[in-house]
């Protein structure tokens, strides 16, 4: 299965693959984030590399590496029909620098891909249950420890999904050429959005979001950029400054920050 899986792209942007990282600065087995004292360790070794000012950032970047693994997932069942069963023994988590920034990403210690069924009723019944068992397996046991561990709600962590997902569906539709696979995602993706808020122990289902977006200076005069649903706290750093897209940032200082981007363009 491994030969079969291309984790090209998983790897390049989402850190995450059976061989791991090239050269780990930090590893932990994953099963130990559920230990407070060794989540603590970890994200302040996260925070220390990003020069973080509080535990909010290394609270952000690492709770959402399971948004990630969930879409290497939506990417696999869309292309090759298989979703990989991701227990957190089976995860270690890795931190890797690059250049000047360190990327936070997983070695598989094995595949366990799960066949899924192309007919559309076989399939939405099992892509139920196995979103089901990834969610309260994976999902939840380490977003709750690393938001406990770092004093933050879980809500920080959560609430950046539903626009994490749109911003890839755009990626996947406008940018990567392969025939088939943004329909295919986004169709596998209505099955995600009706899982029942209360999978998530939330009030809402965390992809379900409905996306706005903002104009992109850097693709002047028509581009468009997606407001983030929630802030990834990328500004609780030394000399840290809000993202474009955040939605905590005042029409005025995104326009002066517009005014700045178009003017570095000229």
């Amino acid at each position: 299965m491994s030969q079969e899986l291309d984790f090209t792209l998983i790897k390049t942007y989402y850190h995450i693959s059976p061989e791991g990282a090239d050269e780990p600065l930090y590893e932990l087995p994953a099963t130990r984030l559920l230990e407070r004292p060794k989540a603590v360790e970890t994200l302040k070794e996260v925070g220390r590399l990003w020069k973080a000012t509080s535990m909010e950032l290394p609270s952000s970047f690492t709770g959402v590496t399971f948004f990630n693994l969930g879409l290497m997932n939506m990417l696999f069942t869309a292309q090759n029909n298989v979703f990989l069963r991701l227990p957190l023994d089976k995860l270690t988590l890795q931190l890797e620098w690059h250049h000047d920034h360190v990327h936070i990403g997983y070695r598989i210690a094995e595949l366990d891909a799960v066949p899924v069924p192309e007919q559309p009723a076989l399939r939405e019944a099992a892509l139920k249950e196995l979103w089901t068992e990834f969610i309260q397996e994976t999902a939840i046991p380490g977003i709750e420890a690393i938001a406990e561990a770092g004093g933050v709600k879980p809500d920080l962590i959560w609430n950046q999904f539903g626009a994490q997902i749109h911003s890839v569906f755009g990626y996947i539709r406008q940018d990567l050429d392969i025939p088939g696979l943004p329909d295919q995602v986004e169709a596998d993706f209505r099955y995600i959005e009706a899982l029942p808020a209360e999978l998530f122990g939330r009030r809402r289902n965390p992809y379900v979001h409905k996306p706005r977006y903002i104009d992109n200076p850097w693709s002047p005069p028509n581009g468009t950029y997606i407001l983030r649903s929630s802030c990834c706290m990328y500004d609780r750093r030394e000399n840290g400054e809000k993202c474009y897209n955040c939605p905590q940032m005042l029409p005025e200082e995104r326009d002066a920050r517009r005014q700045q981007i178009l003017a570095g363009q000229s």
